[in-house]
């Protein structure tokens, strides 16, 4: 008589881990890399742009003897601020679409909304680098100080206050747009990635 030797049943998640154990360790290092950037590059951004708003324009205007020495260095750091939120734009897209094709969502509502606010991000970021603050830099340059002497209803004048107020509603738009990018992660991206991660 023949020995019957044991039959060994192998559930489809054991056979998974067997076949791709290094993959699955190297996506879960993924995610977790993508993700932690993706945070980091978001608050120095938005901290950055909420802070220029709060506080750096506002003290400057209020401690500094002329406007135009207060507006000499708010537009000194505005300048430095858009460049870094060009280099986060580019970055955050990157981290985003990558995020967003790892966790399967590239076709959702969801996932084109989360690639699709840091392009738009960075190219108003653009417009007011290189359309806005470079006509209020060229009014300045060729006044000066003289600028502020003008009447209230001076053309000029009227001209840079209606320049000033679209920079403001660029970066207003911008910090808005970086906190529905939050509030979109964390409640249609988020769990979706926490699921493809203990899957994997």
């Amino acid at each position: 008589m023949t020995p019957t030797l044991p039959v060994l049943e192998s559930s489809p998640e054991t056979v998974r881990e067997s076949a791709h154990p290094v993959s699955s360790r190297r996506q879960t290092w993924m995610d977790s890399l993508l993700g932690i950037s993706q945070w980091l590059v978001l608050a120095v951004w938005l901290g950055a742009m909420v802070f220029f708003s709060a506080a750096v324009a506002p003290s400057a205007f209020g401690v500094l003897p002329t406007r135009y020495l207060a507006g000499t260095l708010v537009n000194s750091v505005l300048g430095k601020l858009e460049w870094w939120g060009l280099v986060c734009g580019v970055l955050l897209t990157g981290i985003q679409a990558a995020l967003v094709i790892r966790a399967g969502k590239l076709t959702t509502w969801a996932g084109r909304l989360a690639v699709g606010l840091p392009v738009l991000m960075t190219v108003v970021v653009a417009i007011s680098k290189f359309v806005v603050s470079a006509k209020l830099a060229a009014i300045r340059t060729a006044l000066g100080s003289e600028l502020e002497k003008l009447p209230l209803d001076d053309p000029t004048r009227l001209t840079f206050a209606a320049w000033h107020q679209y920079s403001v509603w660029l970066m207003g738009f911008n910090i808005l747009a970086a906190v529905a990018l939050v509030v979109v992660h964390n409640l249609w991206l988020a769990p979706t990635a926490s699921t493809v991660e203990h899957d994997a």
